[in-house]
């Protein structure tokens, strides 16, 4: 099989930067730098943790930051953003709680295809010997990837709340994302340890349940639910 590796991390960048720009032109200078510049800090850090227990393995010819690829996880910061983008459809933008659900929902539907292409051509493996399916992608992955977008979402939006001068809001968040990335990372390792128990007492047959349950149940009743509380909305606002 070819290497394309460097095709993958060209993939990255351009991904990264076109979400930038995006971020930049619509919700101005200052959200998109503390985004992307926290977002990439907070996905290098987590992954660094995955890959020294062993979670992850990425290809070697990958140029890499201690023990993390320095250009391919520019995938995390971008695909949380577009997962955030989309969540401004179901959810008010001061809705954080709803925002953070909608969030953990969508991520998993952005992540998986990726994992999916990059198992089948060589960027990354999951050595973790958990139960799998696609060949190779753990069953307990989509909800890890899920509650990581949401603890740095839910992260993003309390700091945002705080009224905070200057770049305040910006070193508010490099100084809690070690914290948010350690809870992540004992957060995923909670998801592995219940999702590998169902395994054994309910086979995989329970863990594709599951899976139907996070891509279409879920999503379903959340765009359910959508017309209905926008068409509250309105009848609110004509009330007023």
């Amino acid at each position: 099989m070819a290497d394309t590796t460097l095709a993958a991390q060209f993939l990255a960048i351009a991904l990264f930067a076109g979400c930038l720009f995006h971020a930049w032109n619509t919700e101005g200078r200052r959200a998109a730098q503390q985004w992307f510049l926290v977002g990439y800090l907070f996905a290098l850090l987590l992954v660094n943790l995955l890959v020294v227990i062993e979670q992850i393995a990425y290809n070697p010819a990958l140029v890499v930051i201690g023990a993390a690829p320095s250009l391919i996880i520019m995938f995390y910061p971008a695909l949380w953003y577009l997962a955030c983008t989309l969540a401004k459809f179901f959810a008010d933008e001061n809705d954080l709680r709803r925002r953070v659900y909608v969030m953990f929902l969508l991520t998993p539907a952005l992540f998986l295809p990726l994992d999916a292409a990059a198992l089948q051509l060589g960027w990354w493996a999951f050595p973790s010997g958990s139960s799998s399916f696609l060949n190779g992608v753990p069953f307990y992955l989509p909800f890890a990837w899920g509650a990581a977008a949401a603890m740095f979402m839910f992260m993003v939006g309390r700091i945002r709340f705080i009224r905070l001068r200057g770049s305040g809001q910006f070193f508010a968040m490099v100084i809690a994302t070690p914290l948010v990335a350690a809870l992540a990372l004992a957060a995923i390792a909670v998801i592995q340890v219940i999702v590998n128990t169902l395994a054994v007492f309910g086979g995989a047959g329970l863990l594709y349940g599951m899976l139907s349950v996070l891509f279409l149940v879920l999503p379903l009743g959340l765009v359910w639910r959508f017309p209905r509380s926008r068409k509250a909305g309105h009848s609110g606002n004509r009330g007023n």
